[in-house]
């Protein structure tokens, strides 16, 4: 029981570091979308909330590849 638990752990474990990796990448697009917004001075209102967004998935991404 024990040795099967391990197993999902390391599971489990593998699938947030790929989730998080991934949450990371579409962090890294929603930042850069958000800059590029921000460069056309019309529409910074538009690209700073964008910006905030990708901050805020930056950080649930470092949260998914936590590992304890």
């Amino acid at each position: 029981m024990r040795a099967l638990q391990g197993l999902l752990n390391v599971v489990v474990g593998i699938l947030t570091a790929v989730l998080g990796t991934v949450v990371g990448l579409l962090a890294a697009v929603v930042w850069v979308l958000g800059a590029v917004l921000c460069a056309t001075i019309l529409l910074i209102p538009l690209g700073l909330p964008v910006i905030k967004l990708g901050s805020r998935l930056f950080g649930l991404a470092k949260q998914l590849m936590h590992n304890p």
